[in-house]
Parts: structure tokens; C-alpha cells; sequence
């Protein structure tokens, strides 16, 4: 079974019809690999379907993202990424709130902790996802040289 049909299928059986235009996007997210924004994934995918507009991308990114297939990722410049949800290799991005870089972490840091809510207090994290922002070391360096306001 091919990747888009094997993606098409999964989002039936969570109860959402699948369209033309829904498969090709959903198909495109897990092509591109890694985070993009809605200009990115419309811009690749009406390769696939000419006709295609970027506010259909939009609330079909939007819907995919509560059907639980797509993760959401916001950068410091209030730019929106998308991505295919993995749930086999969850991970994390630390993003500079000077300079926007990103980088991602391995979730093993955060198992004791989520480990640590569950025991004391009955609380599950939901840690598949996340994005710490602050400064990298780039950026730390400058303001510590009086470049930048920490």
C-alpha cells in the first residue's frame, strides 16, 4: 500500500471524508518531511493539483492537525509549520525568540518528568510535541556583549 493511500485510509477511519484535495495535502506533508508552512505545502502540492487554493490547505492543515495526523509547530515570528505526526519518533524543537533558529531534541529528557506528573498527580502529559523558546548560544553571546536585550 502506498503512503498517501495507507495516510487516506487512516484519516477514514477516523471519521473524515477524504477528498482530492485533502489527500494530495495530506500526501505533500509527509513528502516534504520536516515543518512548513501553509505557503510551502500549497505551493508543492498544486504541483499535484493545479486549481488548488491556499485556504483550502489552510483548513485542511487545520483539520489534519485535530484529526491528530499533522503536529503544529509556531515559530518566535508568529510563522505556522505543519508536519506529519509521527508517533513512533517524538521530538522536540528549541526555537531562538532572537534569531528564529530551530533545532530539535530527543523527548528523553521530559520521560521523567512526565513519568514523575503521572505518579504524583494522576496527570498524563502529552509530550509527543513540543517547542521551548529562548535564546541560542549565538544569541546569548551578543547579549552578553550588550548586542541584544536578554
Amino acid at each position: 500500500m502506498s503512503c498517501g493511500a495507507r495516510l487516506a485510509n487512516e484519516l477514514r477511519q477516523k471519521g473524515y471524508r477524504v477528498t482530492p484535495q485533502r489527500a494530495v495535502i495530506l500526501e505533500t506533508v509527509a513528502h516534504m518531511h520536516g515543518h512548513h508552512s501553509v505557503q510551502e505545502v500549497f505551493t508543492k502540492a498544486e504541483q499535484s493539483l493545479p486549481g488548488l487554493n491556499v485556504a483550502t490547505v489552510y483548513r485542511t492543515l487545520d483539520m489534519l492537525h485535530r484529526a491528530g495526523m499533522v503536529e503544529i509547530l509556531s515559530t518566535t515570528a508568529n510563522i505556522t509549520c505543519f508536519s506529519l505526526r509521527d508517533p513512533e519518533h517524538p521530538h522536540y524543537h528549541l526555537i531562538c525568540r532572537n534569531c528564529d533558529a530551530m533545532q530539535e531534541i530527543e523527548p528523553v529528557l521530559f520521560n521523567e518528568l512526565a513519568d514523575t506528573l503521572k505518579k504524583k498527580h494522576g496527570f498524563s502529559l502529552d509530550h509527543r510535541h513540543l517547542t521551548f523558546s529562548g535564546l541560542c548560544k549565538h544569541c546569548q553571546s551578543d547579549a552578553a556583549k550588550g548586542n541584544l536585550t536578554p
